[in-house]
């Protein structure tokens, strides 16, 4: 265990403890892929459901703040308080997707998700069901 509080006697290294466990954390993140396949996959199962409990506690608040944006919104319309011209929104998103339709056709997509996939398949494996895990936890 790594004590995050120590320092070197008053050098003026205060931040010697935190760059030590820092240290740490990336020795063991850059050798996970060196590790048997059960450690890859239980470390990715602890990060998935640390992720998913976050993530749907962050996404409750996110959808409410949309929600009530949205009403917000929708009643500042319904009042007057804006006005929306709709033949500008129409030709301003055609324009966006001729442009962006434009750009995607002309490049060459490169594909690293099947590499990348098969390398690291126990660690994602195990943050997917962490993940449902976190999710069904919050």
């Amino acid at each position: 265990m790594v004590d995050l509080s120590k320092n070197d006697g008053g050098s003026g290294k205060a931040g010697k403890g935190v760059s030590d466990a820092i240290d740490t954390v990336l020795y063991y993140v850059v050798d996970l892929k060196k590790q048997q396949p059960m450690v890859q996959l239980g470390v990715g199962a602890g990060f998935g459901t640390v992720t998913g409990y976050f993530v749907t506690k962050g996404g409750r608040l996110v959808a409410a703040t949309v929600g009530i944006s949205f009403l917000l919104a929708q009643f500042a319309i319904h009042k007057g308080y804006i006005t929306l011209n709709e033949s500008k929104i129409e030709r301003d998103m055609k324009n966006l997707h001729k442009s962006v339709m434009n750009k995607v056709s002309g490049k060459k997509v490169i594909n690293i998700s099947d590499s990348f996939v098969s390398e690291y398949r126990w660690i994602l494996g195990g943050f997917a069901a962490g993940m449902l895990i976190g999710f069904s936890v919050a």
